[in-house]
């Protein structure tokens, strides 16, 4: 269960650990310094699936970019659920909707499934990895689950 609901969460593909300082990226920095105005000093709570949920203060800011310092471990990494969520891609707005649930559900796996009625020839991977990145930064998650290539 997320333990503080009003610090902002995001997700980043980096290591974590103690002391670790790095850069976040272009579009993570744009959120920080543009929509979330956030200014240096700020910490907010960073998770990349794999060591846990880390408190992070922002370290230095420039034009483009936002440096962040890893404090302390706030929850450990669960392991990931073993639920495999298969599914018949649908139209995109619709197919988003289902991620963003399916995540929220607790799936591990998420798998696309091209059966003989479905509407969408071939979901894009890319697209569903991002919603899947924010739908667990939005719910509190910490284990991020998988997307798999769609099959016959």
């Amino acid at each position: 269960m997320r333990a503080n609901y009003k610090m902002q969460r995001l997700f980043v593909p980096d290591d974590l650990g103690a002391g670790i300082e790095f850069d976040a990226g272009q579009q993570q920095s744009h959120y920080l310094m543009h929509v979330l105005r956030l200014s240096e000093g700020v910490e907010i709570l960073v998770f990349n699936g794999r060591d846990g949920e880390w408190s992070a203060a922002i370290a230095a800011r420039s034009k483009k970019a936002v440096r962040l310092k890893v404090l302390d471990q706030q929850r450990p990494q669960p392991p990931l659920p073993d639920l495999v969520y298969c599914f018949a891609p649908l139209k995109q707005g619709r197919l988003d909707y289902l991620v963003q649930k399916a995540v929220e559900m607790g799936a591990g796996i998420l798998q696309p499934v091209i059966t003989q009625h479905t509407q969408v020839a071939k979901p894009g991977i890319e697209r569903l990895r991002a919603n899947v990145v924010e739908a667990a930064e939005q719910c509190g998650i910490l284990a991020v689950p998988e997307v798999r290539e769609a099959e016959k």
